[in-house]
């Protein structure tokens, strides 16, 4: 999985470069162990957190649970608190029986993921300001959704090899 990200990164740009920051175990990355129990004591959804990150999203400082309970969780990360969407890096959630499917949504293309699992990818979207690139896929009754704050320069293959990748190390570390 390693070597996924790192090509998929080293195509996509010099500035984004392969880092992980790793519990001991190298099971999850340290910015999710602070939020981790709270989701698990308040949520009944399959907890997907990737077992890996790359640069710069690995540089991210600060997780905050922004919803928890039994059939949805929300996690953000940010590379500084307090400053708005200027610190935000991504997030990670899930939804029990949304009453929609990822295929319904507009601006998506059908991606494949780990375990032939069908994702859908938007690119980042700018206007007034930029949207981060996003990609949900489901298990079972279950949507899950990534977002990952990309560059809008950066092309978007290159951003759907990033948050594919996020996403396949997510589904094949399994429930947290």
């Amino acid at each position: 999985m390693k070597n996924a990200i790192a090509l998929a990164l080293l195509g996509a740009s010099t500035v984004l470069c392969t880092a992980v920051r790793a519990n001991v175990a190298g099971s999850l990355p340290d910015v999710f162990l602070s939020v981790l129990p709270e989701l698990k004591a308040k949520t009944k959804v399959a907890v997907l957190l990737p077992a890996e990150l790359p640069s710069p999203f690995s540089d991210a400082k600060h997780a905050t649970v922004d919803k928890a309970t039994a059939d949805e969780y929300a996690v953000s990360l940010y590379y500084k608190l307090d400053v708005g969407n200027a610190g935000f890096a991504a997030s990670f959630g899930a939804s029990n029986n949304p009453g929609y499917s990822p295929r319904e949504l507009p601006n998506v293309r059908e991606v494949r993921l780990a375990n032939g699992i069908s994702g859908f990818f938007r690119q980042v979207g700018c206007g007034g300001s930029c949207a981060p690139a996003n990609l949900w896929w489901e298990q079972g009754a279950v949507l899950y959704q990534i977002q990952l704050k990309l560059p809008a320069s950066l092309g978007e293959k290159n951003q759907e090899e990033i948050i594919t990748a996020v996403a396949d190390s997510a589904i094949l570390a399994g429930p947290r």
